[in-house]
């Protein structure tokens, strides 16, 4: 009981700062600018703005399709859609910006009756679009690089890049892996530990598949090209002059912040992240935060709809879960 109480006052706790973070931005910037700018949105943005964001959902589940028919799985575009907008709607409650991959591994895994295969093809599908992410960063910093040095951004893209490499020789290293479960002496995680490995396995198996990686990651930069063009139509929405150049270079370091569970849905952190970030490319602090607002406005919508799906199939997902 006392763990429940913890987890939930954790969580509290999480949530509050979110909020006063997002409460901050709005006072540092001026509310009544942040309003003059969302007022200036047609509503016949509303359409790009969520067609975008679509594609860019679509292209995500194709790359987790791929990964998923090199384990042997087929499951439609079409389905894996389904499972990908519930997940926004857990991310909301959950830290950071992919609490809710967890929730969709979980129900992913009563379908496929797998959790290990599962886990394994949500974590590869994040990691190659993260991988992704990074490529473009790169890419786009190389051909704007007088925006980096400019805005003060290249020693942070210079750590991001030699942080994310760190991280990726550390997770492939097997023998470290087996080392730290070795280190683990409760009795009880013996099970955890056996899951851990298999997990690590179904991860690794990837690098025997070279053309199914390849392909991830190409979808991947396609994705993260996608997140930047949705980015720019907000930009566009709220007649804001940005170089999408500008923008390939910020989205990426904002959302490999976001990725850090910080707070539910990264809620406050992405907000100062927006308006920290793109005041450098000289918009004012007040345009900056609002394209952040306008793209958590998106994604509160794209949310909802995860809970409409999720309440749907409550009666397919009992049904999982009991085994039936």
């Amino acid at each position: 009981m006392s763990s429940g109480h913890g987890a939930a006052r954790g969580a509290a706790a999480r949530m509050a700062i979110g909020v006063a973070l997002l409460a901050f931005v709005v006072w540092w910037v001026g509310i009544g600018k942040v309003a003059e700018g969302l007022a200036r949105i047609h509503p016949l943005w509303l359409f790009p703005i969520f067609g975008v964001a679509y594609v860019g959902i679509a292209i995500s589940c194709v790359r987790w399709r791929v990964l998923l028919a090199a384990r042997g799985i087929a499951v439609s575009v079409h389905r894996l859609v389904f499972y990908y907008i519930m997940g926004y709607f857990f991310s909301s409650f959950l830290p950071g910006m992919f609490g809710g991959d967890i929730v969709r591994s979980y129900v992913f895994g009563k379908r496929i009756r797998s959790q290990v295969e599962s886990f394994a093809s949500v974590f590869m599908e994040r990691l190659s679009g993260l991988v992704g992410l990074v490529a473009v960063a790169a890419v786009a910093s190389l051909f704007n690089w007088e925006t980096v040095s400019r805005a003060g951004l290249a020693p942070l893209m210079a750590a991001v890049f030699a942080g994310f490499v760190l991280f990726l020789v550390l997770l492939f290293n097997r023998p470290l892996v087996e080392r730290l479960g070795r280190a683990v002496r409760w009795r009880r995680a013996a099970l955890l530990k056996e899951k851990v490995l298999q997990f690590h396995d179904a991860v690794c198996s990837f690098r025997s598949e070279p053309r199914v990686v390849a392909k991830a990651l190409a979808y991947s930069v396609l994705f993260q090209l996608f997140t930047s063009v949705n980015t720019y139509v907000v930009c566009l929405a709220l007649g804001l002059d940005v170089r999408f150049l500008d923008i390939m270079v910020v989205v990426p370091i904002i959302l490999l912040i976001c990725t850090v569970p910080v707070t539910p849905s990264a809620i406050g952190v992405w907000e100062v992240a927006f308006t920290l970030f793109f005041s450098r490319l000289g918009l004012s602090r007040a345009d900056a935060a609002n394209i952040a607002l306008v793209l958590r406005g998106k994604n509160i919508v794209v949310a909802l709809l995860g809970g409409v799906f999720y309440a749907l199939s409550g009666r397919e997902l009992r049904r999982m879960e009991g085994g039936g």
